[in-house]
């Protein structure tokens, strides 16, 4: 038997895809900021693979990836050939889908990709991260969706965009454990996400390390929360600009989603080759690290561009004054230490001090299989 996935209130049928809302923030004025809820069943068994999208307002690609995927009232997506069920969240942030914000206006510019629950020690289910205040009302609604993606899902891939003119690319995440037992039981799960991260396709980019991540609470994202609470295979994908859709990194990501669904046994035939993506050619693993940073306040010139290999000691950026004329030491050239590639170029020429002028990948020699923080 195939039994019907249940999302909240909506209730998958075999053979069909079935549209309905899960219950959101309950608004002061009546009526609730529900959630989006598409659910693709199979006529026959099969894993349940759960994409979700924009959860930050301005990051639209999620959504284009979606409908995409689906094509006009679900016509190119093969439910009939399918075992198991997709559940699609198009946007899991209304409030900010609809001003076009990262954050829903009812969270004070909170980042709501940090608000999924905290992972908990296995067996004990207790907080092994610091705690943060009460819930807002945003938590709760994730708190609740959480239930249900613990509930149903065996993979998560969550849709985003990085900076304008970026590389598509997928984030990946650290594992924590709790003792040796566990930490074979985490190591079975990083093989498994490792192989539905290649099955998707994009180039791999290692999350910050371990005490950066934790401090921004990333921990708490989606595919961090999926992977380190739920224990089931989850990642990010990013493509490309926010406020914009790159139309080659929405068709590399649809591909990747089909790619994902036969690795997974959900369909059959051969993998499809994803459009031609930007693909740095690195012989090592890497993390993001957004670097260099301006010395001082002043004018950028970028000297680099998205996908670009550097090599410690290349020159990547120029910093001047309003003039033209290079500021600090080296004729005003910013210069990398590391060596890996260019993500993507941050935003404007105008940059104050401190300010990351390039998100890079670089050479990354850390382990992502992590003893739970208060086990070290």
């Amino acid at each position: 038997m195939n039994e019907s996935v249940v999302v909240g209130d909506v209730r998958g049928v075999p053979g069909q895809i079935v549209y309905g809302a899960f219950p959101g923030v309950a608004l002061p004025t009546g009526g609730r900021d529900d959630l989006p809820v598409i659910i693709a069943q199979g006529k026959r068994a099969g894993p349940v693979l759960w994409v979700t999208g924009s959860i930050h307002g301005n990051e639209h690609s999620g959504l284009a990836v979606i409908h995409r995927l689906l094509g006009p009232g679900g016509v190119d997506f093969p439910v009939n050939e399918l075992s198991g069920a997709v559940v699609m969240i198009p946007t899991l942030n209304p409030a900010g889908l609809r001003t076009e914000s990262r954050s829903p206006y009812y969270s004070r510019g909170a980042d709501p990709n940090r608000m999924f629950p905290a992972p908990e020690r296995p067996h004990t289910r207790t907080n092994a991260f610091p705690e943060g205040p009460p819930a807002s009302a945003m938590e709760s609604v994730y708190e609740r969706l959480f239930a249900s993606i613990e509930a149903t899902a065996d993979y998560l891939i969550d849709l985003h965009n990085a900076v304008i003119g970026s590389i598509p690319f997928a984030f990946r995440d650290p594992i924590y454990y709790a003792g040796e037992r566990d930490r074979v039981a985490a190591r079975r799960l990083q093989i498994r996400n490792d192989e539905m991260m290649a099955a998707f396709g994009l180039p791999i980019i290692n999350e910050f390390p371990s005490v950066e991540y934790i401090k921004k609470n990333l921990h708490r994202s989606v595919s961090g929360s999926v992977l380190n609470r739920a224990r089931r295979p989850a990642f990010t994908a990013e493509l490309g600009g926010y406020l914009h859709v790159d139309l080659l990194a929405r068709d590399a990501a649809v591909v990747g989603l089909r790619n994902v669904m036969r690795w997974a046994g959900m369909l059959s035939g051969e993998p499809e080759p994803l459009p031609p993506i930007p693909f740095p050619e690195v012989d090592f693993p890497v993390r993001r690290i957004m670097y260099p940073r301006a010395p001082q306040s002043g004018i950028v010139t970028h000297l680099v561009d998205a996908g670009d290999p550097v090599r410690q000691g290349d020159a990547v950026a120029r910093l001047t004054d309003i003039y033209g004329r290079p500021l600090g030491p080296d004729n005003g050239l910013l210069r990398t230490e590391y060596d890996g590639f260019v993500v993507g170029r941050m935003q404007g020429k105008v940059y104050y001090e401190n300010e990351p002028v390039l998100w890079l990948a670089v050479r990354d020699d850390g382990d992502l299989l992590l003893p739970y923080p208060d086990d070290r």
